[in-house]
């Protein structure tokens, strides 16, 4: 970082306000934070700092890209922040800064519901999974969790 790169105080500005922080902004442009700030703060930019609240954390840069990418392409969410170690609302979040139709998340799965379609209907997983629309292993974990294992086997079946 050399005394002679020129900041471009417009784009600065611009990611600052979209939610960069200050260092990854400052190494992005190619000069230090405290020249940066110093620069910001004369253009008249509003710092964040204790008085004013932080900008949400919102991935940048490649992350970003790769993040909406991704969800443009139609991969689950759940993918998605294992492949880029966020977190939901953070997919969500940045879909809806790229107008992008986001989906509400989904309620948890009623486990009184699943209770009874097993206990009482005698429905297997698969088939509690077709009517909730939830997938087998959602299905199985809730009936883990509620300490349901399976339904016993028939008489005859080894």
């Amino acid at each position: 970082m050399t005394r002679a790169t020129k900041i471009d105080i417009e784009k600065a500005a611009q990611l600052y306000g979209e939610g960069w922080r200050l260092r990854p902004l400052a190494e992005h442009l190619g000069c230090s934070f405290q020249r940066l700030s110093v620069h910001l703060r004369r253009a008249g930019v509003e710092m964040r700092g204790p008085a004013n609240p932080r900008a949400p954390r919102l991935p940048v840069g490649e992350r970003r890209e790769a993040i909406v990418a991704a969800y443009r392409a139609g991969t689950p969410i759940s993918r998605i922040c294992s492949a880029h170690r966020t977190t939901a609302p953070t997919v969500r979040a940045l879909a809806e800064l790229e107008g992008l139709p986001v989906a509400e998340p989904r309620s948890r799965l009623d486990r009184d519901l699943v209770r009874r379609l097993f206990v009482e209907e005698k429905l297997s997983r698969a088939d509690i999974a077709a009517r909730t629309g939830y997938c087998y292993g959602t299905v199985s974990t809730v009936l883990r969790d509620a300490g349901l294992a399976h339904h016993r086997r028939r008489a005859g079946c080894s």
